[in-house]
Order: C-alpha cells, then structure tokens, then sequence
C-alpha cells in the first residue's frame, strides 16, 4: 500500500515521466504496488507503464489487477501481444482470464498459444469453481524417489524459472502417482549421495481436485502449509494449490456470504449497470415483500386486541427487533461455523440447543429490563409481564431458527448464508407479533 500523496507523485512519473524515470521506477517497484497505481487508469496509458516492464514483470503486475480491469484492458491490444501475456502468466492466473474473455477473443488467440499452454488451459477450465481443481496451479516441481540428492537440487534449478514454487518438490511414481513430498531444506543439508526416497515425507496431506475449493483453504490453515498437492481421482498428481491462493478463495468466500447474508449477489460489483443491479436484486426484494406481508397478516389478526389497547401498536417493534438482531447475530456465528469447519457432521443439534439456550438467557435478561422500562413507563405490572415473556419466547425461537436456516441450507448443500437474513428476520417478525399480541389478548382483562 502506499499513501495517497506517494502514489499520486509515482502515478505522475509513470504516467508522464520520461522513459529512463519509467523504465527505472518499473523495474524497482514492487508489482502490487504498481498495480495500484495504474488500477482505473485509462488502457492506453496502463499499456504504456507496461510496456517498459520486462515480460515476466508486467504478467505479474497484470497478475494484481481485478478481472473485471483485466478483461477491460485486454479489449486495447491486439491477438499477439494478449498471447503473448498469457504465455508469461502464472498458469492459475492465466486460466481465471482466458474464461473471462470473450468468446470471440477466446477463438482468436487460442490458436496463437503453445500446445503446453492450450492443454493447461483445457485442464484447468474443466473444474467447475467451486472445486479445488479450479485454483490450482500446474507449475510445481516434481522427483522421483530414485534420484540422488545431487540429482534433484539440479533439476530443481532447472525446473525452477517459471515455477510457483520450489520450497516443496512433490515425489512422483508411475503414472505419476503421489508417493510423497521433500523440502528445499531437506535437501540442501542431506548428504549429496542419498536416495530421495529415503529422505522424502511419505505422509502427505492432500486434497483431490474435485473436492470443494474451501476443504483447501481449511487444510492449508490447519496443517500451516505453503502449498497443497492436488490429485485425481487415482491419487495422480495434477497441480498444487498455493497459500495466496488459498487466501483468494477465503476472501471471496467471506465476500460472497456477506453480501448473500445481505441478499443480494457476489457477482454484484460497484462497477456493475444499473440494469444487472436490479436483475440481481429484485428477486429478493420480492421474496422480502412476501415475508413482510406474512408479518402484516399476522398483525392484523389482531385488530380488535390493539384497538383495545393502542400502546401495544408502539411496543410490537421492539420485540420484533430484538428479535432480529438476537437471530443475526445466531446467524452469523453459525455461518462462520460453517464456513471453517467448525461445526462438525451430526454436530447441528447442540448447535441448536446450545443456540436456544442463548437466546433463553439473553431473553431473560434484556425481557426484564425492557419489562421494568414498560411497568415504570405505563404504571402496568401486566405490560412488564408481557414484554418479558414475549421477549424470552422470540429470543428463543431466535435463537433456534437463525442456527437451523444454515444448518438445514449446508444438509441441502446450498450456501448456508443465501437469504438466511431474509428467513430470519421473517421468522422473529411472525413470531414476536404472534407470541406478544397472543399475550396481550389473554391478558387483556388484566390490562382494563
């Protein structure tokens, strides 16, 4: 990162300086940070910055831009010079591009890349997005168990220009099956004649290539990994999946349940029409009209008990809204449960029960206070009572759905966060009107 006034004096060098000030200031900058200075800049002068980088440094500073930046900006170049910046991409970065090119750029650069490059692309793009398979990389190096420590650190240097990384060499038997893996450091001190396979881990810790992208970001944390060997469905090994990849999907993943929790779409951007805003939003404001007018109807139901008693029209709301708030607040905890594993298969019961039990206490507590405010502020025991026990109920139905809308989303294997703060806050609308004003008519003779 560097500070607005620092960026705004290198944005100026790179854009306007003269060649040998841009040559330098490219060559000696970090690529993120050029590539947040040049981010939102018009193509024709982004292209300019990049041309006087070398060509593996301008794939990396490309590398930093946003897709939709990246796809923009590949729109100003001509086939050759967009095949000749995804033959120097990263392989990972490079597959993530090419599916968001359009079809027609597809069509007229495949041709122009190698057949390495053409295959790696085929591979990759086979993987839908939520598998492991679709962050993987295929640039890692590999040994087999035979060869001599001498052996191996000199086809890890001449593995190494273009690799993801070296830090691990992945042992490899027939058909390229997975028999384990040897550090960098292991290597360098062992003794120069040992065997490899004398030296190499046999215990890996994997993942397939069709299992879900986030089961990688879980072990890469877990076990404190650099990188994670991918295999196919014969234990072959087909790519790795790097930490910085791995932090990509955990950031998306928390973007994309953010924005689901919101109900609205992580395909959403600050960039996007107008036209594809509403697209993606009416639907749930339509399934949102739909909850409130369930709320309305059970309000209604009520008609004769609140033209009794009006002041329960101004304390409806709050019941109802504590009562939102406790289940997003479930909610959310029960996602982020999820989301890291935390919550383990058979477990949703006691997350449930432990979540009621929540909200039963919580309901005790903020019940009597609210109760104590509405005795004092009507001079009616019967009013305190009823807040409480209608606080206490809708805390704990709280409590119980915002755990089991997530729970019952993960059995059905949809994303537990999409529309749970819809269903929510329907669900302690519904209840706290229906529980508060079901009080309230029982008690109403108390209330004269």
């Amino acid at each position: 990162m560097t500070t607005p006034e620092y960026a705004h004096e290198l944005r100026n060098l790179l854009l306007n300086g003269e060649g040998e000030i841009r040559r330098d200031l490219c060559a000696s900058l970090p690529e993120a940070t050029l590539a947040e200075i040049l981010t939102d800049q018009p193509p024709q002068s982004v292209w300019g910055v990049l041309s006087a980088m070398q060509p593996w440094k301008r794939a990396a500073v490309f590398g930093y831009f946003n897709l939709d930046f990246q796809v923009y900006l590949t729109e100003n170049i001509d086939k050759d010079e967009l095949a000749d910046l995804l033959t120097v991409m990263s392989a990972d970065e490079r597959v993530d591009l090419f599916k968001r090119l359009p079809d027609e750029a597809k069509e007229s650069v495949f041709p122009l890349l190698a057949k390495a490059e053409r295959e790696d692309i085929r591979k990759l793009s086979s993987y839908e997005e939520s598998m492991a398979g679709s962050v993987m990389t295929s640039e890692y190096v590999t040994l087999t168990p035979d060869l001599s420590v001498t052996e191996a650190l000199e086809k890890l240097r001449r593995q190494w220009p273009g690799k993801e990384t070296i830090y691990y060499a992945y042992v490899i038997g027939d058909d390229r099956r997975l028999l384990g893996f040897v550090s960098l450091r292991k290597l360098i001190l062992a003794r120069p004649t040992a065997h490899v396979g004398d030296i190499m881990k046999a215990e890996v810790v994997y993942i397939r290539a069709v299992d879900p992208r986030e089961k990688a970001a879980e072990l890469i944390a877990k076990y404190d990994l650099i990188a994670l060997p991918v295999v196919n469905g014969g234990a072959a090994l087909v790519g790795i999946i790097t930490h910085d990849d791995a932090l990509d999907v955990v950031t998306e993943e928390a973007t994309e349940d953010m924005l689901r929790m919101a109900s609205t779409d992580a395909e959403e951007y600050e960039n996007t029409s107008i036209l594809q805003s509403i697209r993606l939003r009416c639907p749930w404001l339509t399934l949102n009209l739909c909850t409130a007018m369930l709320s309305s109807f059970t309000v209604s139901r009520f008609q004769d008990t609140i033209s009794q008693y009006v002041i329960l029209a101004a304390l409806m709301p709050v019941i109802a809204g504590l009562g939102g708030n406790a289940g997003t607040q479930t909610l959310a905890v029960t996602v982020r449960g999820i989301a890291l594993g935390m919550i383990p298969v058979g477990k949703g019961r006691k997350v449930i029960m432990r979540e009621a039990c929540v909200g039963l206490l919580n309901g005790v507590i903020v019940g009597s206070i609210v109760g104590i405010i509405a005795y004092f502020g009507f001079h009616k025991p019967w009013i305190g009572l009823i807040m409480l026990l209608a606080m206490v109920c809708n805390l704990v139905i709280a409590g119980l759905i915002g755990s089991a809308i997530p729970l019952a989303l993960k059995m059905l294997k949809l994303d537990p966060a999409l529309g749970s703060s819809i269903f929510i806050t329907a669900a302690t609308d519904v209840s706290g009107f229906f529980v508060f004003l079901s009080l309230a008519t029982l008690m109403m003779p108390f209330l004269h």
